[in-house]
């Protein structure tokens, strides 16, 4: 089971917690909303960085780098041309109480 927990800023992967850093966590919240789903480097740079423009979107490729590292090198997929997508099911995210 793979847990995205936004109130905690943690992830669960088969009750192991791993704490990310903000950016990172944000790009496996976006890529587990719909797990299977493949974004793009644009889709993932515009909802994390909101066009931020004195960073450039290939900084995507450094964090994904960085999840893999924390997380395994399979739970990101990267699909050539394309973009990248989780690569792990089923997925449980749970949303900050307001």
């Amino acid at each position: 089971m793979f847990i995205v927990d936004c109130e905690k800023y943690i992830v669960n992967k088969n009750g192991i917690i791993v704490e990310l850093p903000k950016t990172e966590f944000e790009i496996i919240k976006l890529l587990s909303k719909v797990p299977g789903k493949v974004y793009n480097r644009s889709q993932i740079f515009s909802a994390i960085w909101n066009g931020n423009t004195k960073i450039k979107e290939r900084t995507v490729d450094v964090h994904i780098v960085n999840i893999r590292k924390k997380l395994g090198q399979n739970i990101i997929k990267t699909i050539k041309g394309v973009g990248y997508k989780l690569n792990i099911e089923p997925v449980k995210v749970i949303e900050k109480a307001d």
